[in-house]
């Protein structure tokens, strides 16, 4: 072999030169670009920001990888502290610090408000996004579609960069062991581990077991790994831990009731743990909502991007039906004799409309209202002066008041009222797009909660809209109104 391009064939070639193309296009009238990992940030999202960062300085851009998170020493602490010298600390900065013109790896889409440039992710999605650069296929790592960005740009990679893709492609694959290696590269690997003299066998063996539980909190083990989907604009959240056998009965029973604590705290519809026990070669998948837990078993390792979730969007939210969600609302009302009203800022009176969809609608639904201006609501619901002077329009304060100022006004025993900011304008540091605060008020009794919600405007409406019809579901259901 004359040079490591020699790994990728001619046509490979082609098609990456082109990638490289539009990639330096992308950035030719930008000063200076943030890269950025997900959220919960994981080795691969580190070593390929460092990686990518190292190329796009190689090309002449001012570019930076920085985390946008409060490190803490986990799972991902651990590995990079254990087999590289990378000190994660060094890049824990504020985005009010950086450029707002960010480049994402490991994943597609930010809650983090700024311009996107352009993405590199390895695990491919239907989700189109208009960025001026996105490169997106199936590998087993990020950093490994950098690496072959780098072959393609000349770029003089040493032992060190080597060892991250060696490390990213290992950690990323339970060392080749989940359905998503990809035999080609797995050669790639042992290739750059032979010629750079790095300790594969070591490697390898440290990448089969790594979720390190005796140090972790029960809040980090349950959060270990985690990341975000939209599917059908549902929110969902899956997290993995990687172990060398199962941890005992009553320790798992801890661990799932935490993650049902997750459920009512946040703004996820339906979290996804995955124990991978690397011992018995089985994945044991527990899909957990406000109703159920449901184990599902399967033979293997199984690649979580590739097989699990996938299997999760086709299972539950290709065809998931609102309208019955709303119809199971309104008959248990019904049966109450109770009514419903609706305060709806952020979501535009897109609740009202769904409602209405629906026959019966008219047995329950006393009143529904669109309040956008500080005045409005003030003047129709009550709200206090006071309270949006303090607190402002999008906040716990208002959406409690707005749902318990509707409900008084209309004489309901129901209400809704949803209060955020949908964008694409509007967002602070405070306050970022995709901000909603969703109140339930029910007989009496009235609940708040804080979410963030990524995607464009219409996104953000629906996501904030589904997610207040389940916690009206969730509300009716805990307070015995079947």
């Amino acid at each position: 072999m004359k040079n490591d391009s020699d790994l990728l064939t001619n046509s490979k070639k082609m098609e990456m030169s082109e990638i490289l193309t539009a990639l330096k296009s992308s950035l030719k009238s930008v000063d200076q670009v943030c890269i950025i990992g997900h959220d919960n940030i994981d080795v691969d999202a580190t070593l390929s920001g460092i990686l990518l960062e190292k190329l796009l300085k190689f090309l002449g851009f001012n570019a930076k990888f920085i985390i946008l998170e409060k490190i803490k020493k986990g799972e991902t602490y651990e590995i990079i502290s254990d087999l590289t010298n990378i000190y994660m600390y060094d890049y824990e900065q504020k985005l009010e610090n950086a450029t707002r013109n960010l480049f994402l790896v490991d994943h597609y889409s930010t809650i983090h408000e700024g311009s996107i440039i352009g993405c590199i992710d390895h695990h491919p999605t239907k989700t189109t996004n208009s960025y001026d650069f996105s490169y997106v296929r199936n590998s087993s790592a990020t950093a490994y579609l950098i690496y072959e960005l780098m072959l393609v740009a000349n770029y003089p990679i040493t032992a060190y960069e080597a060892r991250l893709i060696v490390i990213s492609m290992l950690v990323d694959t339970t060392s080749f062991r989940s359905s998503k290696t990809i035999l080609e590269e797995v050669k790639v690997a042992k290739y750059l581990a032979k010629k750079f003299n790095i300790d594969y066998d070591y490697l390898e063996k440290y990448c089969l077991c790594l979720t390190k539980i005796d140090i972790m909190s029960i809040d980090d083990i349950v959060k270990n790994g985690r990341k975000n989907y939209n599917y059908n604009n549902h929110m969902i959240s899956s997290a993995y831990l990687q172990l060398y056998g199962l941890p005992s009965d009553d320790l798992l029973n801890e661990w799932l009731k935490s993650i049902t604590t997750i459920l009512s705290s946040e703004h996820t519809e339906m979290y996804i743990f995955i124990i991978f026990d690397v011992k018995s070669s089985i994945t044991y998948e527990y899909n957990i909502t406000f109703d159920y837990i449901k184990e599902i078993i399967h033979d293997g390792i199984l690649s979580r991007g590739k097989n699990i979730m996938p299997e999760i969007e086709k299972r539950y939210y290709n065809n998931a039906s609102e309208d019955e969600k709303i119809e199971s609302i309104i008959k248990k009302l019904s049966r109450s004799h109770y009514t419903i009203a609706a305060m709806e800022s952020c979501t535009g009176g897109s609740l009202a409309s769904k409602i209405t969809d629906i026959s019966g609608a008219s047995d329950v639904l006393e009143e529904s209202y669109v309040s956008y201006s500080n005045e409005a609501k003030i003047k129709r619901l009550g709200v206090k002066e006071e309270t949006l002077s303090k607190y402002g329009a999008v906040s716990e304060q208002t959406a409690k008041e707005m749902a318990e100022g509707i409900a008084r006004e209309s004489l309901s025993n129901a209400s809704i009222a949803t209060t955020g900011i949908a964008g694409p304008s509007g967002g602070t540091i405070e306050k970022p797009i995709g901000l909603v605060y969703i109140a339930i008020y029910l007989n009496g009794k009235t609940i708040v909660k804080k979410c963030n919600f990524s995607g464009d405007r219409n996104e953000v409406r629906t996501l904030a809209t589904n997610y207040a019809i389940n916690m009206m579901i969730k509300e009716l259901k805990d307070n015995n109104y079947e």
